[in-house]
C-alpha cells in the first residue's frame, strides 16, 4: 500500500480558517503555531464556530521570513487585512478564556488593534486575541487530552485519509447533494491528509503506529465529531450536513472521521507533502 502525505494544514487561531502549506515544522505541542491563538469574548470564553460560525471566515496567511501572520476576513480584498507578529512580545496584560470542553487557556493579549479588527468583522464588541501560553489541567472527564497541547481539542495531530473523504463525498451525493471535495475536507479541520492506493475507507482506524518521513506517530483515538462539521468553511452556513451521514455509519459506536495521533520524536523535524507513510503497527477494531 503506497501511502503518502498529500496535504498539510495549520490552524493558527483556534476555530478560525486553515493555512495550507507544502512543509511545516513540528513542535512538542504539534505543528508549529497550530492553535497557538484564541479569540476570547467579554465573558472570558474562548469562542469557537459552535458559538460563532463566522470565525471560519477569518483566514490566516503565515510568512515565516517576515515573522508575521496576516488575517483576512471572508477573502474580502476591499477590507484592510490585519498583520499580527508570530512572536508576540511579552505583555503585562494576561487573559484567560474558558474552554467549552472544560478548563481554561491563559495567554498574552495581542493588543487593541487586532481586537478591534476582530470585533468589527465578527460584529461582537470586546473580543480579544490571545497568544496562548498555558492551559489548566482538564477535568477528569477529559483525561485523554494530551497535556502538551495548547488549544487543540484532544491531541497534537489530527489525520484523515483521501479514501475516507471520497467515501463520505459519495455518500453525501447519494443522499443529499453534490459537494466539492475541498469543501468537505475543510469542514474536518485535520493537519494531515494521507493518500494511497488500495486504502479502504476508515482504514486509518486500524493504524496503531505510523512513520511519516522518519517521524513516528502513535494512534490515540478516533476523532468523534460534533455539529461543527456541518459548517461550510467558505460561507459559514450550515448546509449539506455530513454529520447525519456519519451518524448512519458509526465506528466503535461513535460518529468518527479521522484519527488523533501523538508523537514523541518531533523536535526539529519537518513534514512535507509527498513524504512516504509507513504503517508500522496495526490495531483491531470493535465495530
Amino acid at each position: 500500500m503506497d501511502l503518502h502525505v498529500s496535504r498539510l494544514f495549520v490552524f493558527p487561531i483556534k476555530s478560525c480558517g486553515a493555512y495550507e502549506t507544502d512543509e511545516w515544522q513540528l513542535e512538542s505541542y504539534g505543528f508549529q503555531y497550530d492553535r497557538n491563538w484564541a479569540v476570547v469574548s467579554t465573558s472570558e470564553v474562548c469562542i469557537t464556530q459552535t458559538e460563532d460560525p463566522k470565525l471560519c471566515l477569518i483566514k490566516p496567511y503565515i510568512d515565516l521570513q517576515k515573522g508575521t501572520m496576516t488575517l483576512v476576513y471572508a477573502e474580502n480584498e476591499d477590507e484592510v487585512p490585519m498583520v499580527v507578529p508570530l512572536d508576540t512580545k511579552h505583555s503585562d496584560t494576561m487573559r484567560m478564556g474558558k474552554i467549552c470542553w472544560g478548563g481554561h487557556l491563559e495567554g498574552m493579549d495581542c493588543g487593541d488593534e487586532v481586537a478591534e479588527w476582530l470585533s468589527w468583522n465578527l460584529d461582537q464588541p470586546g473580543l480579544r486575541l490571545v497568544r496562548c501560553t498555558s492551559r489548566t489541567i482538564a477535568p477528569k472527564s477529559y483525561e485523554r487530552i494530551d497535556p502538551k497541547v495548547i488549544a487543540s481539542n484532544r491531541c497534537q495531530y489530527l489525520l484523515s485519509t483521501q479514501s475516507t473523504l471520497k467515501w463520505l463525498q459519495q455518500e453525501m451525493e447519494n443522499e443529499i447533494a453534490e459537494i466539492d471535495e475541498d469543501n468537505l475536507l475543510y469542514r474536518f479541520r485535520g493537519n494531515f491528509l494521507i493518500s494511497g492506493d488500495s486504502l479502504p475507507p476508515f482504514g486509518e482506524l486500524t493504524w496503531q503506529e505510523l512513520d511519516i518521513g522518519g517521524v513516528k506517530f502513535q494512534f490515540v483515538e478516533g476523532c468523534e465529531r460534533c455539529k461543527m462539521v456541518n459548517i461550510d468553511q467558505d460561507t459559514s452556513e450550515s448546509i449539506y450536513k455530513p454529520l447525519s451521514i456519519l451518524g448512519k455509519h458509526k465506528k466503535e459506536g461513535k460518529l468518527i472521521f479521522g484519527i488523533y495521533m501523538k508523537s514523541e520524536d518531533a523536535q526539529k523535524c519537518k513534514i512535507r507533502v509527498g513524504q512516504k507513510c509507513t504503517v508500522i503497527k496495526t490495531r483491531k477494531l470493535n465495530f
